[in-house]
């Protein structure tokens, strides 16, 4: 027991992207590796048990990653028996992206549709998705296959892992956002890491002018919290350093072993638990998911367009009829976007973040 090369998937067949129309799809990105985008993702699936999720509706998985360590987030999903990916068919190993250069590994489309394939595969019959993201969001830009790709190709909207301070703070979160946003991908907002509870920089004198910065400038997003930092979470980053791999895992004879939670495990996941009861406003970033369901969409849409527009004169002039279609579905598509956009900052289906 305790180990598990493949998830255990729902009957049926995956269904295209997007079809299951009332599925969250979450995608915790972060401004660098090992800034908490594991924990907080265990977080997220903690608190949506808590909030009455069965482990069968819930997936994890990282469709893209830098390591094949076993994580407290694996053992999570284990333990509950949420099914997880927790090393997917994309692995940025030593010298990989030389390779990529030299013509191997396929192309862009092809690696973003391996991770496409591998989150549709898990996503089938289940309420929420959490995908996490890999590194700082241009992590694997360079051979097309970054969380910003990912996040386009499977719908997913996109929760930010922050840090400490005030300017730094914010001003990471505004590098990071800017990358998704102009692909069109729809970013919900930011959970802020790692502040300690006293000093300057405390947890509440931080959070006051983030919390302003957000309510003046980016209005229809939200802070949905800030960590503070404790031991427990010390040891699960330290826990979850990159096991770096010098080629991919065979999955016909490598068997990616999660050996089961350790009592020093149990009580990191308490601890994580409880500190999102405490300092994460979960329920309002269920809220704002499913208001924000049609803006990924829309990023589609957008994107399609660009491609398009992008493309040489002759592809135009041979569909014609598809540069219209896609422009005018992109134009509608804006207009939706821009009113969710509305109603999000008068608190119309925002459900009531804390501020």
């Amino acid at each position: 027991g305790g180990h598990r090369a493949r998830p255990r998937m729902a009957k049926g067949t995956p269904t295209r992207p997007g079809a299951q129309a009332d599925q969250l799809r979450l995608l915790v990105a972060g401004d660098k590796s090992h800034c908490g985008k594991s924990t907080v993702s265990l977080g997220l699936l903690a608190s949506l048990l808590d909030l009455g999720f069965a482990p069968s509706e819930l997936a994890y998985i990282k469709p893209a990653t830098q390591c094949v360590s076993t994580t407290l987030t694996a053992k999570f999903c284990e333990s509950t028996g949420i099914d997880y990916v927790h090393v997917g068919p994309v692995v940025f190993y030593r010298n990989f992206t030389r390779e990529f250069l030299d013509g191997k590994h396929g192309t862009p489309a092809e690696l973003v549709a391996r991770c496409v394939s591998a989150v549709e595969a898990i996503a089938v019959g289940k309420r929420a998705l959490v995908i996490d993201g890999v590194g700082y969001p241009t992590v694997g830009s360079i051979v097309g296959c970054s969380s910003v790709d990912i996040a386009l190709a499977c719908r997913a909207r996109v929760l930010l892992v922050g840090k400490s301070g005030v300017g730094d703070a914010v001003d990471s979160f505004n590098l990071c956002a800017a990358v998704f946003e102009q692909r069109g991908v729809p970013i919900l907002g930011a959970v802020f890491n790692k502040l300690p509870l006293t000093g300057a920089y405390s947890l509440e004198r931080c959070g006051e002018y983030v919390r302003k910065y957000f309510a003046s400038r980016r209005p229809t997003q939200r802070v949905y919290g800030l960590i503070p930092s404790t031991d427990s979470l010390a040891a699960v980053a330290g826990e979850e350093t990159c096991g770096f791999s010098f080629s991919h895992p065979n999955p016909q004879n490598h068997v990616i072993r999660v050996e089961p939670m350790s009592a020093a495990d149990r009580e990191a996941v308490a601890q994580i638990s409880a500190l999102f009861a405490q300092h994460v406003d979960v329920p309002s970033v269920i809220a704002d998911a499913r208001a924000a369901a049609g803006a990924s969409d829309v990023a589609i849409a957008r994107a399609s367009a660009l491609e398009l527009l992008s493309a040489e004169p002759s592809t135009l002039v041979r569909q014609p009829a598809a540069l219209v279609w896609v422009v005018l579905t992109a134009l509608a598509a804006h207009a939706i976007h821009m009113l969710l956009a509305v109603g999000k900052a008068f608190g119309v289906g925002g459900g009531g973040a804390k501020r």
